[in-house]
């Protein structure tokens, strides 16, 4: 095979954390630590000089001293034109943003593998539009990628799940994320994914949880030392201390029965309890909002002829939350698997590149059999492409059906 061997990465750009991952030369999607060796990087940019971009854990760290100077959670304005930060004289938009949340995952990612990454998938949320979809792979070439295609997350997490399906089976994709909420029904058949119809909110997400918590901290620390409430929500270094310590607290409440957080503004502080019943009952309406979400799409998916949901798919680190467990239990009589929720996303995203990737393969090879340049797979004859499979298949040392399990999928969105 003479043409140029590479990788096409995948990449979760996430509201609060992102990752990217790559096929191994075994064949198997695998997400690769950052240089904090964490497979997962927060979503977080400190503008800390005109020269100097931080990215990651060292930026949320210094989140609450310098809330002018760092930004969280852009995902949720990509594609608003009206929306801008500006830092150093410059302003800067929301692709602007993420393209340095993309450096920081490739440089690391590059440092580990020693791959020259040019070539991406990046996720996206169902509910992205054209608008929010081209800000996306905007992004991706600010940052010096070439952008293969922005697919949406259930998508990719159904393509981590069904790669190796060989019975048919129609899953619902529940999707709670840091900022945003995605329920996605899809067909998966052993020649096919495909979806069948999406909704959510992109205003729900595990940062709504953390915000619960982080008024419930203020109005307790209210009620023991008198300081009014909107005094911490107000100050915008206390609010993000308690939004840090409400994250911290949720991950606790998710193995632990009660929690104890220490509070600080000004000269006063205050030791503060919650249990995990208090913060079910402070973050129902959440809850009860994902669960009415799903319950308007299964109804959307027995409209198009499929009344059976065989499993619900737990992706994304809210999914963590015991609540959400319990309330996916009690509401519907299908099994539900947690299935990798902060790694599926990605490895989806690099499992649907190495398809782009060994689908361009074959049409090359191809291409020099028959030495015709412009190549349509489809119209090969099936011999003429069976020899092009076996050549693409040996270089990369895969077997021939896995190879055409992969190639030969149909994998389509709503």
């Amino acid at each position: 095979m003479s043409h140029r061997n590479k990788q096409v990465y995948g990449i979760d750009l996430g509201t609060t954390y992102s990752c990217i991952a790559h096929v191994d030369e075994y064949g198997k999607p695998v997400v690769v630590p950052n240089a904090e060796n964490q497979l997962t990087t927060p979503s977080v940019v400190y503008f800390e000089a005109p020269d100097g971009v931080v990215v990651g854990k060292a930026a949320k760290d210094v989140a609450e001293l310098y809330p002018e100077k760092v930004v969280s959670t852009v995902k949720r304005v990509m594609g608003n034109p009206h929306w801008s930060s500006n830092q150093d004289d410059a302003r800067l938009t929301p692709q602007d943003v993420s393209s340095f949340i993309l450096r920081k995952l490739v440089a690391d990612a590059h440092a580990v593998t020693l791959d020259e990454i040019t070539d991406v998938v990046i996720t996206c949320p169902a509910y992205f539009g054209v608008t929010e979809k081209e800000a996306t792979r905007q992004a991706g070439e600010l940052a010096g990628l070439k952008v293969h295609h922005v697919i949406p997350e259930p998508t990719a997490a159904a393509i981590a799940y069904g790669i190796d399906q060989t019975e048919a089976e129609v899953v619902l994709v529940f999707d709670l994320g840091g900022g945003t909420f995605d329920v996605t029904v899809i067909e998966i058949k052993p020649d096919s994914i495909v979806v069948l119809c999406t909704g959510g909110d992109h205003d729900l997400g595990g940062k709504n949880w953390d915000e619960a918590i982080a008024q419930y901290f203020a109005n307790e620390f209210a009620h023991e030392t008198g300081v009014p409430s909107a005094n911490l929500v107000e100050d915008m270094e206390t609010w993000q201390e308690l939004l840090t310590c409400a994250e911290e607290t949720k991950v606790a409440l998710s193995s632990k029965e009660k929690h104890v957080e220490r509070i600080r503004h000004g000269a006063d502080r205050a030791v503060v309890e919650i249990t995990r019943g208090k913060f079910n009952d402070l973050t129902r309406h959440m809850r009860e909002r994902a669960i009415a979400l799903t319950k308007e799409v299964i109804l959307t998916a027995e409209d198009k002829g499929h009344g059976k949901i065989d499993k619900i798919l737990l992706v994304g680190g809210s999914t963590y939350m015991p609540q959400i467990r319990d309330a996916i239990a009690v509401n519907f009589d299908i099994e539900a698997v947690q299935f990798d929720p902060n790694q599926a996303v990605a490895k989806g995203a690099a499992i649907f590149g190495f398809k782009c990737l060994l689908d361009e393969q074959i049409r090359l090879e191809v291409a020099e059999q028959t030495g015709e340049p412009d190549v349509k797979l489809d119209e090969v004859p099936q011999e003429t492409r069976a020899a092009a499979e076996r050549v693409v298949a040996e270089a990369h040392k895969l077997s021939l059906p896995g190879i055409r399990s992969l190639t030969q999928k149909d994998i389509r969105n709503v």
